[in-house]
């Protein structure tokens, strides 16, 4: 079983100039993440607009990932961003990553509607339920915009019902909410963090990777730190979070889905860095940060 760990990137979904998906593009980007050895990737999330896609589109968006990594020789894990508007569309995005060979899932909760403990609870009954039996899969934390929060309790409960379970993924800069989630469940759960700017942080306390859409463009960097922490190199670790953090930093202010695509558009990696409506074009001055950010990340060692 392949699990998500280290550097997974959040993969965007690469458009053509018809605001199509361009599988090309897509293919590119599999083979570039791969050779930087990032460890696994996880299409139709929050960075892949997946709540943007028609439900064709998202399928095959992981089609094309699933088969490009296979073709590789499928070193990386593919976990497949399930959730949609509907419990209905969801479960059937579960049985299609199943069905195209991902190696599992991530479900986030239902959004915009505000959801009880009980309401979750029953969600991922029928979700999980939806997939074959000991087809893995990660829950997905991102409250800020979902509106629903996975409270570690909640964590415990699903994991305890559904063996496939293997964790977390927790888009939320609170390291104290990821030893939660460590103390209220059984050994070996798995937490990744979905915030650059505490990757080291949260393998430091205990989790076991980060979910991230810079890492696409920065892959090197973060490929780096996970090495070096895995090596116990922690001075070389704490260096390299440093210029994640200040590339972090650089980065405020400039729309995050439109700023990677730029940046993977300049690095030749995708055709065009056009993104669903209503995500907005990057004006020049943008666009001259981005490319200083590149300048400097292509003079590291």
């Amino acid at each position: 079983m392949k699990r998500l760990h280290g550097v997974v990137c959040a993969t965007i979904t690469p458009l053509d100039g018809n605001g199509e998906l361009d599988e090309a593009s897509l293919r590119r980007l599999c083979d570039h993440l791969d050779a930087c050895g990032v460890n696994g990737l996880y299409p139709n999330g929050t960075n892949g607009e997946g709540l943007l896609l028609s439900p064709e589109e998202r399928q095959r968006a992981a089609e094309v990932v699933v088969d490009r990594n296979r073709q590789r020789g499928g070193r990386m894990s593919v976990y497949v961003q399930s959730t949609a508007a509907t419990t209905e569309e969801t479960c059937a995005h579960v049985r299609h990553a199943a069905a195209v060979g991902a190696d599992g899932v991530g479900v986030m909760t239902p959004f915009f509607f505000p959801m009880d403990g009980e309401s979750l609870l029953r969600f991922y009954d029928d979700v999980l339920a939806a997939a074959p039996e000991g087809f893995p899969a990660y829950l997905y934390n991102i409250p800020g915009c979902s509106g629903n929060d996975i409270s570690p309790g909640l964590l415990r409960k699903v994991m305890d019902r559904h063996a496939n379970v293997r964790g977390i993924k927790f888009s939320v800069p609170d390291l104290m909410r990821v030893e939660d989630y460590l103390l209220a469940c059984k050994a070996g759960t798995e937490v990744l963090i979905g915030c650059d700017s505490l990757f080291l942080q949260c393998l430091l306390t205990g989790g076991t990777g980060m979910v991230s859409g810079p890492a696409m463009v920065f892959g090197r960097r973060f490929v780096r730190l996970y090495e070096s922490w895995r090596e116990g190199d922690v001075e070389l670790a704490r260096e390299l979070q440093r210029r994640v953090v200040e590339t972090d930093r650089r980065l405020l202010g400039i729309p995050a889905i439109p700023a990677v695509k730029a940046l993977l558009a300049m690095q030749g990696v995708i055709a065009t860095d056009r993104c669903r409506r209503p995500f907005r074009s990057l004006d020049r001055i943008e666009r001259n940060v981005l490319k200083e950010i590149l300048e400097d990340y292509g003079r590291e060692d």
